[in-house]
């Protein structure tokens, strides 16, 4: 009897063990973002979609209409504001993650997708300047990117 209640005993602390070392033990240093790289981005970013969206409303005053099913074929401005405003908080806070992220390759894949993201924007704000909605020829402006 007494010799399983020292067996029980020990046990337990051996379990314990782990738990009050892993307490005493300093975090490893994580890596600050690189604030250049990352408010360079996010200004970017804000820049070609802000340019996307203007020549989104300028096309639809000038008769045409919008391709992405998340605006609707006809949005308000204060809906493509709206949408815009909602794409770019979850750009960011993704881009934000992937920057502090210890690991190069998950910080390199953040940036790449912001830089396709950007690129995605000035080509569709480029594209929606072009458009013109009275000739008979039909154009349509398609995303680099296909989610």
């Amino acid at each position: 009897m007494k010799a399983s209640k020292i067996l029980t005993t020990s046990l337990l602390l051996a379990m314990c063990v782990p738990a009050i070392s892993a307490q005493s033990l300093p975090d490893a240093p994580k890596p600050k973002p690189d604030r250049r790289v990352f408010w360079a981005g996010v200004s970017l970013l804000a820049a070609s979609q802000t340019a996307d969206a203007i020549s989104t409303q300028s096309l639809q005053n000038r008769g045409g209409w919008e391709n992405t099913p998340e605006f609707g074929r006809h949005p308000s401005p204060g809906r493509l504001a709206a949408v815009n405003t909602l794409f770019f908080a979850g750009q960011t806070a993704l881009f934000h993650k992937t920057e502090s992220s210890p690991r190069w390759y998950v910080r390199w894949g953040g940036r790449a997708y912001i830089g396709l993201v950007i690129a995605d924007h000035i080509q569709l704000a480029a594209c929606n300047s072009k458009i013109n909605p009275s000739s008979p020829q039909v154009h349509n402006c398609h995303e680099i990117l296909p989610f």
